[in-house]
């Protein structure tokens, strides 16, 4: 079963070509991905198959009888920033931070878009 993006929504979100009546169910994972230049061997010069270039991946969040619609589930993971400010009233230990007040900042994961997506482009359950 070939699957393809048949529309694109935003970057990220794409309407796939199958739905419920091709077993396709809500949460299922895709790969989203386009085809790029065959590859040979350098020591054979044998032809290895064409190049995957990776758009992304997400997960089916509406399924219809002839489509659904993946949305992108690639997330940056939350991090978080210390800073340290200079306390120059306090001399050189001041300046190293040992003695100045300490600030945290927690910053919230976030969803990342699909690489370029294009109507056309392939997925693939994973």
């Amino acid at each position: 079963m070939v699957i393809k993006v048949a529309q694109v929504l935003d970057e990220y979100t794409v309407v796939l070509n199958k739905g419920s009546d091709d077993a396709i169910t809500d949460e299922q994972r895709f790969l989203i991905y386009a085809i790029g230049d065959e590859v040979t061997d350098p020591d054979t010069g044998k032809s290895l198959g064409a190049l995957e270039i990776i758009k992304g991946t997400g997960r089916v969040t509406h399924v219809q009888a002839k489509m659904c619609t993946v949305a992108s589930d690639m997330v940056a993971p939350a991090g978080r920033t210390i800073r340290r400010t200079a306390n120059p009233g306090r001399g050189w230990l001041g300046m190293l931070g040992t003695l100045s007040p300490v600030t945290e900042e927690v910053l919230p994961a976030e969803t990342i878009p699909l690489e370029d997506p294009r109507v056309g482009d392939l997925a693939k359950m994973i």
